[in-house]
């Protein structure tokens, strides 16, 4: 019998449909360490391009343009939309009992059929490792990385510097990648805020793009309008550095950063998963960010610059960059819930398609939304504070991105001044001043941060377009 294929039109699937995805919580980890790679050696040809156009070297700018290309190609197809072709066979007494299928196959069924097609997003939930195994691996990871910049701190001898960067620099980019994932299994067991891939990438991919037009900023716009304004000087301890670090770097950064959460407004669906998105696309900032500024210190000062570099971004920089960009979010999710003229008893299906997770070796489903352990029971009862005594988070973008270049501001500034009071000092003590200033800065942010945390556990979720 010649069977011939019937063209079905797409439709939407049903609200009861369930997609698995085989578990493979690591694999994703790989996959989003390897877009961070990819954004940095971007990042590197958009510098050189920069750099160009500043020292007036136009071949510099367009061989760093040229080699742009390759780079952006490979990760625009990595980013590709990725869809599922789904049909289901469904009970018809007009239908019939045999249907030909794709790679000359047929489907012989029972009774009469009669089949639906329908394209979704392949898209299953962002399934993270123990948030406990992620920060053991963590630990694990900047040990390694100290180990292997150990011997250059101590010699000059070029095999250590060899080993220093292939040991390294490979530790601190997969280091600094989990704070991120640790963020997305935190979010999703004490927000109950589920995450898909797709989301999670695009979060990440938020943050480090908008690096871009801050680096724009800071390296290129705002030292043409010191010049211009008649302040040429960019030195250590002079005004120049005081203006770029409290003022272009609060103001442009925390800008950019908050318009590239807003370009995520598909996502944004309620004030708890702005701040979700908000301090993603801070980690994603601060990841990017700080690769920058760390092989910079490598190739400038040594193995002793990128160390302390390394150590000082590393706890300062990345909660930081979250908290504040974490405040934009909040307010930028309240703000585009209020437009859209939904309140949060308005609780609606966010996507009529289940997708769930399954062990490939036992074909039993897991659990996304794992039961807290005894350590998360702990921190769930750290962060826990009585209704009356929480903060009151921004509800407008003005007041949150206010807030968020005010926090920035200080901690730049700050930094500078105490660098600036102990300038003639030994350099000794103008580590160690530092030092101290910095470990003051970040208990500070600590405290912040969990006041904030616990406000965010009492924001709404799940509000849902109608």
């Amino acid at each position: 019998m010649n069977l011939q294929p019937v063209v079905k039109p797409l439709t939407q699937p049903p609200k009861d449909l369930a997609l698995a995805s085989k578990s493979s919580p690591w694999s994703v980890i790989w996959k989003m360490i390897g877009i961070v790679l990819l954004l940095f050696m971007i990042a590197q040809t958009m510098i050189l391009s920069l750099l160009g156009v500043v020292e007036g070297a136009p071949e510099l700018t367009v061989m760093s343009l040229i080699c742009s290309v390759p780079l952006l190609v490979v990760f625009f197809f990595v980013r590709r939309p990725k869809l599922t072709h789904v049909v289901i066979a469904k009970p018809d007494e007009a239908g019939t009992t045999q249907h030909l299928l794709p790679n000359s196959r047929a489907l012989f069924t029972p009774i009469p059929t009669r089949f639906e097609h329908h394209l979704i997003k392949d898209s299953p939930p962002l399934e993270m490792p123990p948030t406990s195994t992620l920060w053991i691996v963590f630990s694990i990871t900047v040990i390694t990385a100290f180990l292997g910049l150990l011997p250059a701190m101590l010699s000059d001898n070029v095999g250590w510097l060899f080993l220093a960067v292939i040991v390294g620099v490979p530790a601190w980019l997969f280091g600094f990648s989990l704070p991120v994932h640790a963020w997305w299994a935190f979010s999703t067991r004490h927000f109950q805020l589920m995450t898909t891939k797709v989301e999670g990438e695009s979060m990440l991919i938020a943050g480090m793009l908008s690096t871009f037009p801050a680096l724009v900023i800071n390296s290129l716009l705002f030292p043409l309008l010191l010049i211009l304004i008649g302040i040429e000087s960019m030195d250590s301890g002079s005004i120049g550095e005081l203006l770029l670090l409290s003022v272009s770097a609060p103001v442009g950064e925390e800008l950019c950063k908050a318009a590239f959460v807003l370009s995520l407004y598909k996502i944004i669906d309620s004030p708890k998963r702005g701040f979700q998105v908000g301090f993603s696309v801070g980690l994603g900032f601060a990841l990017l960010e700080n690769l920058i500024y760390i092989m910079s210190s490598f190739g400038t000062g040594g193995a002793i610059s990128y160390s302390m570099t390394t150590v000082m971004r590393g706890i300062g920089s990345i909660p930081g960059h979250a908290v504040w960009t974490g405040l934009s979010g909040v307010s930028i999710g309240w703000y585009l819930c209020t437009k859209r003229g939904i309140q949060p008893h308005m609780a609606k299906e966010r996507d009529p398609t289940k997708w769930v997770v399954y062990d490939g070796n036992s074909g039993q489903i897991v659990d996304t939304e794992r039961e807290l352990s005894n350590i998360g029971k702990k921190v769930r009862g750290w962060l826990y504070k009585p209704y009356d005594k929480i903060w009151s988070l921004p509800k407008h973008p003005v007041s949150g991105i206010s807030l968020a270049i005010l926090g920035h501001a200080f901690w730049n500034g700050s930094l500078w001044l105490v660098s600036w009071l102990f300038i003639e000092q030994d350099i000794i003590v103008q580590v160690l001043a530092s030092l101290v200033w910095i470990g003051i800065l970040i208990v500070g942010l600590w405290v912040i941060g969990r006041e904030i945390l616990a406000s965010v556990m009492y924001l709404p979720s799940n509000i849902r377009y109608q």
